[in-house]
């Protein structure tokens, strides 16, 4: 259809475009595509979860909730719109919203994938490996194929120590997605977790590369840097320890406290030591001799 046609437009193809700008990152255009979407068809809840949608890429998040109230107000029973909520409470981090919203659309919609994922992911932001895994093994279960889905698998297994069912995932993922920088990130993190500096260098050094101005993944970059380092190795948590409970760690640390006084203040000297030398290699290696550029402000 010609751009200057002037009669209303075909709903599907509002939704194609809309999907298009979103896509292409226009997210002002999208808002201004979903609005006119909505003057067309104010009484259904499409338009008002593609505003919710284009609200939600540009972090305007109580807008994109009160977009979703509207949506659900015309029909509570829509999928699309419960999955909105759940990903405006996830982006905020309200965790117990976010677990309401997520039930109720697969309460809708069991089989939508990516709520599990989003579950799976919120019990690991919370260090709930336990409760994340069947999440996420949900998730999988739904779409097999989906390379972030098993790189997060990936990291979920190593913090549970099972390290060779870890690499097995990771190994998948990385056939199923080479695009997208979060797969890098919990790849790294995976690595990370199993004690391999060297492959969790090469996953951030692949999330960065594709995402060179988010500062997260700049961080975790600088950080796996850091850790190829031997000598900051050495003082920190081997690989051995991290197989051990919290609790014994802690019960460990004070007995190793009471009876090697003397040896553990000079290990902590020394990981102070390797942290800061490491540290500034590491600043060498990317900035040169030059001060690191400043954060700009959102």
């Amino acid at each position: 259809m010609s751009e200057q046609t002037n009669g209303p437009v075909p709903p599907g193809l509002r939704a194609e475009r809309f999907e298009r700008l979103i896509d292409w990152g226009r997210y002002k255009d999208a808002l201004a595509e979903a609005g006119n979407w909505l003057r067309e068809e104010p009484e259904t809840p499409e338009p008002y979860n593609a505003l919710a949608l284009a609200y939600v890429h540009t972090e305007e998040y109580d807008r994109a909730l009160a977009c979703t109230d509207q949506a659900l107000r015309l029909s509570p029973d829509d999928e699309d719109g419960w999955f909105l909520r759940a990903v405006v409470y996830y982006s905020t981090q309200d965790w117990a919203q976010m677990k309401e919203a997520a039930q109720e659309g697969l309460r809708i919609n069991p089989y939508r994938a990516h709520l599990h994922y989003l579950l799976a992911n919120m019990y690991n932001k919370q260090g709930k490996f336990e409760q994340a895994y069947p999440s996420i093994a949900q998730a999988l279960d739904i779409d097999t194929q989906n390379g972030l889905y098993h790189a997060l698998y990936s990291y979920v297994l190593a913090n549970l120590r099972r390290f060779d069912d870890s690499r097995a995932a990771a190994e998948t993922a990385l056939q199923n997605d080479v695009e997208r920088p979060q797969t890098f990130l919990y790849l790294g993190w995976a690595a990370d977790r199993r004690g391999d500096a060297k492959t969790a260098k090469t996953m951030m050094e692949q999330a960065i590369r594709l995402n060179p101005d988010d500062e997260q993944t700049r961080t975790e970059y600088m950080e796996a840097l850091q850790k190829n380092y031997w000598f900051y190795r050495i003082f920190t948590l081997p690989v051995f320890f991290r197989r051990f409970k919290p609790w014994q760690l802690v019960l460990t640390w004070i007995i190793a406290s009471i009876l090697f006084r003397p040896l553990i203040i000079l290990l902590v000297i020394l990981y102070m030591l390797s942290f800061m030398l490491s540290k500034a290699f590491v600043h060498v290696q990317v900035y040169g001799w030059r001060r690191a550029p400043k954060r700009l402000g959102k």
